[in-house]
């Protein structure tokens, strides 16, 4: 398809100026309903407020906007020149909230970035789309700083808006390739979620600096497809386990190793 995404995305927030911040919900008689901090909630909002641009990307440039029709199913919006596009453009909206140390920096951030047990796998489970149909793979992230003092559900009238507290601030916004900011391990606990790289500078995340993105996509597909393939039977969980793997079944990986061993040093 030959769609610059990553810029055609940028440059719409950069026109737009966009104010993220949403503080309530609103009724038709003017009632307003305070939100919590609830990060689903959240997530929400911003998916919202996206489609608007994904939708202006997609009509100047002669696409379909596709989003997902259940909650489960990969990935969020899909756009294409019509179903049987074999370069359609997958698009997943992504967002974490800020922790912090006791110093008072972040801690880190980390994005659940979909599953690696199902469509990774056999190419046609819980997604939109066969997964060949897909040329690209972005994700839009969100990184924002949580309000813990929001209340949520209380109402108010309209004339009182600008008294709400917001439920977050500081929301900080990127795009980028999806293997170009996934690690090595789960998003989180035990879930089948592949994570992202985790890193404290949001550089890395802009430019889409995790450890596959000098691996390439294949390394990454190839590795995630067969993370833990069987439940209680352990492959690998790194990297350095899969490089092992391909070593054992005579695969010159040499040059890959190299190239991991210097993001290593180079992204402490």
């Amino acid at each position: 398809m030959g769609l610059d995404f990553i810029r055609l995305f940028n440059k719409k927030l950069e026109e737009k100026d966009i104010d993220w911040e949403v503080s309530a919900l609103a009724s038709p008689d003017g009632k307003l309903f305070s939100l919590g901090s609830d990060s689903k909630l959240i997530g929400r909002i911003f998916e919202l407020i996206s489609y608007n641009i994904l939708q202006e990307i997609a009509d100047e440039n002669g696409l379909i906007l596709y989003p997902s029709q259940q909650q489960t199913v990969y990935p969020d919006f899909t756009l294409m020149k019509s179903e049987a596009d074999t370069e359609k453009i997958a698009v997943d909206i992504k967002t974490t909230y800020r922790k912090f140390l006791k110093n008072g920096q972040p801690s880190g951030y980390v994005f659940t970035l979909g599953s690696f047990a199902s469509y990774m796998r056999d190419g046609k489970k819980n997604i939109s789309f066969p997964y060949d149909q897909y040329a690209k793979h972005y994700v839009i992230g969100f990184v924002y700083t949580r309000n813990d003092n929001a209340s949520e559900g209380q109402m108010f009238d309209i004339k009182d808006l600008g008294k709400l507290p917001v439920p977050y601030k500081d929301v900080e916004v990127f795009v980028q390739e999806k293997y170009k900011i996934s690690g090595d391990k789960p998003g989180s606990g035990n879930t089948e979620n592949i994570g992202s790289f985790k890193t404290n500078r949001m550089e890395y995340l802009v430019n889409g600096e995790g450890p596959f993105s000098g691996l390439g996509i294949d390394i990454y597909e190839d590795y995630w497809a067969g993370y833990k393939k069987y439940r209680g039977e352990l492959t690998y969980t790194s990297l350095d386990g899969y490089f092992d793997v391909q070593e054992e079944q005579g695969n010159d990986i040499a040059r890959l190793k190299r190239n991991y061993e210097y993001w290593k040093k180079t992204h402490k």
